[in-house]
């Protein structure tokens, strides 16, 4: 009888045994398949359908030169240039982007790219001189060189 529940008790270890290490097989192989769906695992690289052109990928952004700081002008046309170098570059992200959405560092840029047509757009929009050449904010009265009493639109309206 002493055998039998000896027996009975080394069977019911060795099917706990077994158990266990049947639960770490699954859990690691569920740890593979999870890392693979992440993307941690080697991918192969994933051929674009539509080939981009290397020129597009060129970005042009330059530097104002020391001379045209103060160039209304030149900083309207740079800001222009760098809009359109942004867009473009976000249309090249967004492109790749929809053919393989596992890659992170793609929808990075694509975040990058966004966040930095929104600051070209607050600095458009809160500096109105940088861009609208043609409108005015201040009045500017000519000196008064003969010292006479001159009264300016201003003052006749008040």
């Amino acid at each position: 009888m002493r055998d039998v529940k000896q027996d009975a008790e080394e069977i019911e270890t060795l099917n706990i045994e077994l158990d266990h290490k049947e639960k770490v097989l699954v859990i690691t192989a569920l740890k593979e398949q999870i890392d693979k769906l992440k993307g941690k695992a080697v991918l192969t690289e994933a051929v674009s359908l539509n080939p981009i052109d290397p020129e597009l990928l060129k970005v042009d952004v330059i530097p104002v030169v020391p001379k045209l700081r103060k160039n209304r002008v030149a900083h309207t046309d740079y800001i222009r240039h760098t809009q359109e170098e942004a867009a473009t570059l976000r249309k090249i992200v967004e492109s790749e982007r929809l053919l393989s959405l596992l890659n992170t560092s793609i929808d990075y840029a694509c975040k990058y790219t966004r966040r930095i047509q929104e600051l070209l757009m607050i600095l458009q929009q809160t500096c109105p001189y940088l861009t609208d050449i043609e409108t005015k904010l201040e009045t500017v009265t000519p000196k008064n060189t003969t010292k006479q009493i001159r009264h300016t639109a201003q003052e006749y309206f008040q």
